[in-house]
């Protein structure tokens, strides 16, 4: 049996996604196919769980998509699997050679994209966690799904010289309006180096170094400052390595969680119960604007009002059990 997944990005949606691709290998025995975009191609392609990765890059897509095009119609499935419910998605899966293709029901597919002729799931909740959301298709194939994992491969290698019982503080989002304050990680920061001689690790993107900038003009003890400066494998070796990790609403929370990490995520325009962590602590603000799903706020109260205590207070917790 040969199953083709159809999930592109973004990383925190991959991340989601494993548990199911899991279930999916160990009960059918199938082989697994993955079509995905190249931000997250690093995390799949060794995965113990898929068997071949199949990448589509959007940003050229002139160039990738015969070559997309190519490989899925070589390939014959017996299943095609649409977890990303846009157009886009729809088409490639739509191009496959597959006997059945599966996607979400009308209700929560994205672009009109329920036009297509899909085998649809049974409708279920919008707002259940997208772990559960994507097991659904698992269970529609009749399959048991109360084993949830991601087993992220890992070298054991740490790329950086790092203190032992770490804690990572991963600085950047993608929305401007999931970003914390750069005061808000400087004092978190310093309240984990003089209450629990923890010394903090930033991580982030290439785009997170202004943040991080404006994280090192205040902050006043030391720390290790890594934005910027990793790949998606040191990262995922970084977070391992972890005590735990401090995260706005951002793919490494996933990662950190698929990892087993203590994880303390910072919410604020987003509903955590469908896009927070599967596990781990959640701060968020109870404000009559809040969840509104922007991706840009003039005045994010939601996360400015999110203080140092706040955050210290659920790793604590964590800490106790």
């Amino acid at each position: 049996m040969n199953i083709l997944i159809v999930k592109l990005g973004a990383l925190g949606d991959v991340i989601n996604t494993l548990p199911a691709v899991i279930n999916l290998k160990e009960q059918t025995g199938a082989k697994i196919h993955w079509l995905v975009e190249p931000l997250s191609y690093p995390l799949i392609k060794n995965h113990a769980f898929v068997d071949n990765v199949i990448v589509f890059d959007k940003h050229h897509w002139h160039g990738s998509l015969g070559n997309v095009v190519q490989k899925v119609r070589k390939q014959k499935f017996d299943i095609a699997i649409d977890l990303q419910r846009i157009v886009k998605s729809a088409l490639l899966c739509l191009a496959a050679k597959a006997e059945r293709r599966l996607g979400f029901d009308k209700a929560r597919c994205k672009e009109m994209s329920w036009i297509f002729p899909f085998e649809r799931i049974p409708a279920s909740d919008p707002k259940a966690h997208m772990v559960h959301q994507y097991l659904e298709f698992a269970s529609h194939l009749g399959l048991n799904t109360s084993d949830i994992r991601w087993e992220i491969p890992l070298t054991g290698k740490h790329p950086f010289d790092l203190p032992e019982d770490y804690i990572v503080l991963n600085i950047g989002a993608t929305k401007p309006a999931n970003r914390w304050t750069p005061q808000g990680f400087a004092s978190l920061a310093e309240v984990l180096h003089d209450k629990h001689k923890k010394v903090c690790v930033l991580t982030g993107a290439g785009e997170d170094l202004e943040m991080a900038r404006a994280i090192g003009h205040r902050i006043k003890v030391p720390v290790f400052d890594l934005v910027g400066k990793t790949t998606l494998p040191e990262l995922v070796e970084i977070l391992a390595g972890a005590r735990s990790v401090v995260s706005c609403d951002t793919g490494p929370m996933h990662l950190a969680v698929a990892l087993g990490r203590d994880v303390v995520a910072l919410f604020g325009p987003a509903d955590p119960k469908r896009t927070g962590p599967f596990r781990g602590e959640v701060v968020q603000k109870i404000l009559s604007c809040a969840p509104c799903n922007q991706r840009i706020c003039e005045d994010p109260v939601c996360m400015s009002t999110i203080t140092a205590n706040d955050v210290l207070e659920r790793l604590e917790r964590l800490w106790s059990v």
